[in-house]
């Protein structure tokens, strides 16, 4: 149980890699008013230059959380000559843990006497689907999303998991099948830089970022528990509530036994790292 929080902890905090993209030229939908003659030495002539048009709407993929079979993809506008909303969306399908690129290669490096924890990965599965939405501060003297830049964002998270919980007594060993949804809802600051190469392809560098808030979880195993004794019972939740060593910060799980099966209910920080992450996009 411990093994499988942690890494669900992970991959909620780490699945958010890069995201979003910049804009220069002339867009077909916005153009400047002729100017009236200015000489090549007027004052008039280099603000002109600087009130460059740029374009304004740029779609994205973020390149590094597909390490994380994580599929993000942002669209960003701008709001104003350096100032963006962006909105983002992400999710991972219904996947084996242990199939996961970045759990895979942990294993194989790390974990290769270990076959009990191995079995706790290809018995469990995660899906999620992650929700962002950001408003970004670009700096430089070029007009569009391209430069350094501070984001304040929000992400709501939502995640399914499933798997097998193997408890021993003295008499047998159960087999608990557990899944349920874990919910985060939070909020942060992140820095990045932003590039347009060329006039249509957006090159988004997330540097550094993270966000906190809350977490909660309610999962369920439905199994026939009723030959176990009460004090097996509530060894059985003390098994499963051992979990609040392990969590960060004000967490709280509870677990409650019975002869239908174990329910799950809890809460604990919604903590994530948004940084080191890439995204391409195109710009229009």
């Amino acid at each position: 149980m411990k093994v499988f929080f942690t890494l669900l902890l992970i991959i909620s905090s780490f699945h958010s890699f890069g995201n979003t993209p910049p804009t220069k030229g002339l867009s077909d939908s916005v153009k400047l008013d002729s100017p009236p003659p200015l000489s090549q030495n007027s004052p008039g002539l280099k603000n002109i230059a600087q009130d460059e048009v740029f374009r304004k709407n740029i779609i994205k993929i973020n390149l590094t959380s597909l390490a994380l079979d994580n599929y993000s993809f942002s669209y960003e506008r701008s709001l104003t000559r350096k100032i963006t909303l962006v909105a983002g969306y992400s999710f991972i399908p219904k996947t084996n843990t242990s199939s996961i690129f970045l759990v895979e290669k942990a294993m194989d490096r790390l974990l290769e006497e270990d076959d009990d924890l191995s079995d706790y990965l290809n018995r469990s599965t995660i899906a999620n689907k992650s929700y962002t939405g950001e408003i970004r501060f670009y700096t430089g003297k070029k007009p569009g999303a391209r430069g350094f830049y501070l984001s304040l964002y929000g992400r709501y998270m939502n995640l399914d998991a499933t798997y097998t919980h193997e408890y021993e007594t003295d008499s047998r060993t159960y087999m608990i099948p557990i899944d349920g949804k874990i919910k985060g809802l939070g909020g942060g600051l992140m820095i990045g830089s932003q590039w347009l190469i060329g006039k249509r392809v957006a090159f988004d560098w997330y540097i550094l970022g993270g966000h906190y808030g809350k977490m909660k979880l309610d999962l369920d195993g439905t199994t026939d528990l009723s030959d176990m004794t009460p004090q097996e019972r509530r060894e059985l939740a003390d098994d499963i509530e051992s979990i609040n060593d392990d969590l960060p910060g004000d967490s709280k799980v509870d677990a409650t036994v019975t002869d239908q099966g174990v329910t799950v209910k809890g809460n604990a920080p919604f903590i994530g790292i948004r940084g080191l992450g890439f995204s391409l996009g195109i710009a229009f």
